[in-house]
């Protein structure tokens, strides 16, 4: 399983002339996510890393929490 307070990493690969990776990280424990952070990885032809953008922290406030229950799917 899972140890608390451990992130998860999550990704999301398009593939197309030229390729990225979506990256991101939720902090999985006892309480919900206060942020997540988001990165991108840039992909060349032989999907190798070329580039890693800067890692981005989103803030998770009840808010966003609330309105992302709602819009998932």
């Amino acid at each position: 399983g899972v140890e608390p307070n451990k992130p998860v990493r999550y990704s999301y690969t398009r593939q197309a002339r030229g390729s990225w990776s979506l990256n991101w990280l939720v902090p999985i424990g006892h309480e919900k996510p206060s942020n997540i952070k988001v990165f991108i990885h840039e992909l060349n032809a032989g999907n190798q890393l070329s580039h890693m953008s800067p890692i981005y922290t989103i803030e998770m406030g009840d808010e966003l929490l609330a309105k992302l229950a709602r819009d998932a799917t």
